[in-house]
């Protein structure tokens, strides 16, 4: 990927609550097309950094660019405008209402007020959207289900599929395989490189289940104590001592 313009950049990112350092002076530069994995122990300051790239968590001194723009003032409502689309650890969907409805929520900021006159037309083609991002995740028998009544892994499809209906450029899956059993893992694994591969979107995951991030990522990033320690590809990564005593519990 050496050579490749830089989609998504932090520069020297650092995040003070008071008198504690989250995140001390950590860069990233990720190209399109590439799965970065995001990595460390926890208190490494992973969410907080993922939280600062989405625009939830203001930065102390740093910046952030998105296709070589600087959005490090925008805040998260712009980002998402600008292409920059995220999920959360925790599912956040509205639990009464359909699945069309939850995933409808992804294209806010793609729409504008429509008049009287083409309404029908704007809704008929915003459930189109829908309808085929939910295809391609494979739930599509799903829409019209509330989200209550789905399974948890169903559950995390519905909230991927409002993340990435309105075509983002950068996907920011937050622990995404948090609940899912083996199986299900192994087939969030799969759905990542179709994202990249067929729907062209470059992803930054934060993930606990190391199999899923050395399997899946094309390059890795772990920190520590809010620095990083490493940068790499899988293999190197793994075979880091310093990862391997902070992250993987090596004496």
């Amino acid at each position: 990927m050496t050579g490749r313009p830089v989609l998504l950049e932090a520069r020297d990112v650092t995040i003070r609550f008071g008198g504690l350092v989250a995140v001390d002076s950590v860069s990233m530069a990720i190209v399109p097309g590439e799965v970065r994995g995001l990595i460390g122990p926890n208190g490494a300051g992973k969410t907080t950094f993922f939280n600062a790239i989405s625009g939830l968590v203001p930065l102390s001194s740093g910046l952030i660019r998105l296709g070589g723009e600087d959005i490090t003032a925008l805040p998260a409502h712009r980002r998402a405008a600008a292409g920059l689309r995220r999920t959360f650890q925790s599912v956040q969907l509205l639990p009464q209402q359909t699945v069309l409805e939850n995933v409808l929520i992804g294209l806010h900021t793609s729409f504008t007020a429509p008049g009287w006159r083409d309404r029908r037309g704007r809704e008929a083609a915003a459930q189109a959207q829908v309808e085929h991002v939910l295809a391609f995740l494979g739930i599509a028998a799903r829409i019209l289900t509330p989200v209550n009544r789905l399974t948890f892994a169903e559950q995390r499809l519905t909230e991927i599929a409002r993340a990435i209906v309105s075509r983002p450029r950068v996907l920011l899956l937050d622990e995404p395989a948090a609940g899912l059993s083996p199986t299900e893992v192994e087939g969030l694994g799969e759905l990542l490189h179709r994202l990249r591969d067929e729907w062209d979107v470059t992803i930054l995951l934060v993930e606990h289940v190391l199999s899923l991030v050395l399997n899946r990522s094309d390059r890795v990033t772990v920190l520590e104590n809010g620095r990083l320690i490493a940068e790499g590809c899988p293999e190197e990564v793994a075979n880091n001592r310093a990862v391997q005593v902070a992250y993987m519990g090596v004496e």
